[in-house]
């Protein structure tokens, strides 16, 4: 199965007409006739969250297949599955950007991003380049995930009189003699937050995007697991005020096992056609944050050049090539 599998065999949910079966995959037809329960979403981890909907994919034990099922909102819904055990995963189900990989495996199910552009924080305009797929250093570039919540259960079983859910491996069984699932969905891709303060001669800019090195490329849900491979992300960058660049971005995070350094970029096109990159390692903001969740980067001074006489409107160079890049030292 490729990882585009999850994609294939899908009935949209349309309650009540098909008692509770949204998108089932790997199977032709909802599994009428089966033991009905209830599955909920409890919000408590992510109370402002406002999912367009979710979706359920339920892994029996010791199969290689799946049922997904699909619910409009956040509220869950009822489901009919033979009585067994389970893995489950739930996530919102209104990204766009995101794939999935190894979809056939609870284990291995994982979250990952489409390639991108180095210069994508541009906006995807026909007068606006593209950039490479690949950054200086040779990373990859992906583009940022969406906003997405999730949550795993290691173990669900469905008896005909309760259920029995352990959380985690090893955690502990909890008991129930109604026939019920709740999930606790969170965040489970960071939000980051940078900018650039005290920069000099901001008129001069025409057009400006950025980019930031090292980070995860993709993330294990059923264990967090946050890979080795490090990637570069396009970010967008803007004008706070006169004299401040900054932007935000959702991603995976850094790599479980981080060995490359984080490298925020500005690629910055001058008025009079110059293309200048500034370079700012930012590994030690990323890496001691406080909440790995929630990071910002802060970088306090950039003097551009003058420009004493600019182009023609509309004179843009798309090229690749052409850059000045300039290394700055933040910690001086």
């Amino acid at each position: 199965m490729n990882r585009d599998a999850l994609l294939l065999l899908s009935v949209m949910l349309v309650a009540p007409i098909l008692s509770g079966c949204g998108l089932i995959y790997d199977y032709d037809n909802c599994p009428a006739g089966y033991g009905e329960f209830d599955v909920e979403d409890d919000w408590r981890l992510a109370p402002s969250a406002t999912p367009e909907g979710m979706a359920y994919i339920f892994f029996p034990s010791g199969d290689n297949c799946c049922w997904r099922f699909d619910f409009p909102g956040k509220e869950g819904g009822d489901v009919d599955l033979p009585d067994g055990d389970y893995n489950v995963l739930t996530f919102n189900d209104d990204t766009s950007g995101i794939l999935f990989d190894n979809s056939e495996s609870y284990r291995d199910f994982t979250f990952y991003c489409r390639t991108g552009a180095l210069y994508d924080g541009l906006g995807g305009t026909i007068d606006n380049p593209l950039g490479p797929p690949v950054a200086a250093n040779g990373e990859k570039v992906n583009i940022c995930p969406d906003m997405l919540w999730c949550d795993a259960v290691n173990t669900f079983e469905l008896y005909p009189d309760g259920t029995a859910v352990e959380r985690t491996p090893n955690s502990g069984f909890s008991y129930s003699d109604k026939r019920l699932l709740t999930m606790y969905p969170r965040a489970i891709v960071a939000f980051y937050r940078y900018s650039v303060s005290n920069v000099e001669n901001l008129e001069s800019v025409d057009r400006v995007c950025a980019s930031i090195s090292g980070m995860a490329a993709s993330l294990r849900p059923s264990d967090m697991w946050r890979g080795t491979e490090p990637v570069t992300l396009p970010l967008k960058a803007s004008p706070e005020t006169d004299c401040i660049i900054s932007g935000r971005f959702f991603t995976y995070g850094l790599p479980s096992e981080p060995s490359a350094p984080n490298t925020l970029s500005l690629y910055i096109w001058l008025t009079d056609g110059r293309k200048m990159c500034y370079e700012f390692d930012v590994t030690e903001q990323a890496r001691t944050a406080p909440d790995p969740m929630n990071v910002e980067i802060i970088i306090d001074g950039l003097t551009l050049p003058e420009v004493e006489n600019p182009k023609p409107g509309g004179t843009f160079d798309v090229s690749v090539d052409g850059w000045t890049t300039i290394i700055i030292d933040i910690a001086s």
